[in-house]
């Protein structure tokens, strides 16, 4: 397991020593409003998203398995993730082989596990999130802490983050301007600024030159196709951008137009920032953020892997 882990979960179980576990059988409701009872603690844990993986580390504790983004593992979460069983891709969960790993206890997505919710619950309980906000992720670790029998550990957790935040909003920092974009096939989308990531650049100063979203009633819709042409228009002072495939970015030539790639400002970053949720991911994100934003007053994380890490954005041929 990689050191930063290592010493991020001592750190949560010297500040948690305090918390006494719940007691079994604990009923907790999920993101479907659906009263969920786990009758023991849960040893075997299945998570689809790495959301589940990341707060079980957290706690000093392992998933069992673990979905797949783009077939990969998170590497953010390091080499422990070779050791759990791969659960196929996020948006379509190999059930045969949850199955046959019999877990007690499944966390996932919403989004991508409710067209299958009565088979994730034939297999045994099951807890679904929305997770797209700060509220989300604040909210889901309530929630799968107490299903885990750490209800005491989950508000600390909470607490931790958001005195980082405040300690990060009370520096005097110069504005930027940022678009956060995400890449599918060659279409780049643009996170609005209710995405959790976004929400962690406002703290940081940073304004999101995509704006707010222009159906905020529907929470699920975070990002939007934006053309070229509007980027350039938007022109920013950062750029971050997730793409899920291995290789450079296709080459277009508004790309060498934009004051970010001119000034090494725009930077690729791996699938964390898409799915900033989990304590360790969230955490890991706001500190590299500020280093990129704000270079001359924050340091790289030095916890956080290599291949993890933000690199600059690689352009192929057209």
């Amino acid at each position: 397991m990689r050191r930063f882990i290592l010493l991020f979960c001592v750190f949560v179980s010297a500040l948690l020593s305090h918390s006494a576990n719940a007691q079994f059988p604990i009923t907790v409701k999920d993101d479907r409003n659906k009263l969920v009872t786990i009758n023991s603690a849960p040893n075997k844990v299945a998570a689809v998203s790495v959301f589940g993986a990341d707060l079980l580390n957290a706690l000093g504790m392992q998933a069992a398995g673990i979905s797949t983004l783009n077939h990969q593992r998170s590497p953010y979460l390091g080499d422990q993730t070779q050791h759990m069983v791969d659960l196929g891709e996020i948006h379509e969960t190999n059930l045969e082989v949850l199955t046959a790993l019999k877990p007690d206890l499944t966390i996932g997505l919403r989004t991508y596990t409710e067209p299958f919710a009565s088979k994730f619950e034939e297999i045994g309980p099951f807890l679904a999130y929305d997770l797209v906000t700060k509220a989300d992720s604040d909210r889901a670790i309530r929630s799968a802490t107490k299903a885990l029998g750490k209800p005491a550990q989950g508000v600390e957790l909470n607490q931790s983050f958001n005195t980082q935040l405040k300690r990060y909003a009370s520096e005097p920092l110069k504005p930027q301007s940022v678009v956060f974009l995400w890449h599918w096939s060659d279409v780049p989308y643009a996170f609005f600024d209710h995405h959790f990531t976004v929400q962690m650049m406002h703290t940081l100063n940073a304004k999101n030159g995509v704006g707010t979203s222009p159906q905020p009633n529907l929470k699920k819709f975070d990002s939007a196709p934006i053309s070229m042409e509007s980027l350039l228009k938007l022109n920013p002072d950062v750029i971050i951008s997730f793409k899920g495939e291995p290789g450079p970015f296709k080459s277009h030539p508004v790309w060498q137009q934009l004051k970010a790639v001119k000034n090494g400002r725009a930077y690729r970053v791996a699938d964390h920032y898409v799915m900033p949720h989990g304590p360790i991911a969230r955490s890991l994100i706001l500190q590299e953020l500020a280093h990129l934003f704000h270079p001359d007053k924050f340091s790289a994380p030095t916890t956080l892997i290599k291949e993890a890490r933000a690199t600059t954005m690689q352009f192929g041929e057209l």
